[in-house]
């Protein structure tokens, strides 16, 4: 519960997340201090539970990342991995790849790169191009979290009290409540190893060869190994 002092846009994401633009707009919400006075926002959360086999996996082969698994480049100065911050980092980077600046109101860490008068005019053209073509310039190469839970709305709802306007003018009272803890979850299991790929080969090739792993050393052994002769009298 708390209370907004002027209008504002409020959303609900996971913790490791950012209110970003590539933030599900279902989660986001535009609140005016003049037509609401009380705001009542009730969520469902679905977590995700990994198998612990997923984290010796390669990134592309799960598809996700973890929160530790952050991108190895110069601008993405994010304490943990979420694929919002992901995409602000890589939108950081074609900017700051254009324009040789970074807008100031990104993170603090970039200071020494934001952007004076002249770069702010080459931000915005060159975001307005973005918005033309109606394209990204760049390809979305970030990978969604491999934790981050599913929040959904169940009920939102927002009303006008003429005396809760009188008491505390120009304010909001916002309730954000989730239904009930988390009682469904989703696993993310790891299907087939590299040991059963391997597994699955022996096995077939015993099957139609009646060849296994042993007979197969025991092959190479006896094409490399030393040939003894005894002399002939």
């Amino acid at each position: 519960m708390f209370r907004l002092l002027s209008d504002a846009e409020i959303s609900i994401h996971s913790s490791e997340e950012l209110s970003t633009n590539n933030l599900d707009v279902k989660m986001k919400r535009v609140l005016h201090t003049y037509s609401e006075t009380h705001v009542d926002w009730l969520v469902s959360v679905v977590e995700i539970e990994n198998d612990l086999m997923l984290h010796d996996e390669h990134v592309e082969e799960r598809g996700c990342r973890f929160l530790n698994e952050i991108p190895d480049k110069l601008l993405h100065t994010y304490p943990v991995y979420s694929y919002g911050a992901c995409r602000l980092a890589q939108s950081t980077e074609e900017t700051f790849a254009h324009c040789g600046c970074i807008h100031p109101v990104r993170d603090l860490s970039y200071k020494k790169y934001y952007c004076n008068y002249t770069g702010m005019n080459c931000w915005n053209t060159f975001e307005e191009h973005k918005i033309k073509i109606g394209l990204e310039l760049a390809p979305d190469e970030c990978y969604p979290s491999c934790v981050e839970s599913e929040l959904s709305t169940i009920h939102f709802s927002k009303r006008w009290n003429p005396e809760e306007s009188i008491e505390n003018p120009k304010t909001i009272l916002i309730k954000v409540k989730m239904v009930s803890l988390p009682a469904l979850r989703y696993h993310r299991n790891l299907r087939r190893t590299h040991l059963d790929l391997v597994v699955s080969v022996g096995g077939i090739a015993g099957l139609f060869f009646s060849a296994s792993i042993l007979s197969l050393l025991e092959l190479f052994y006896l094409i490399l190994r030393p040939q003894k002769f005894d002399d002939i009298k």
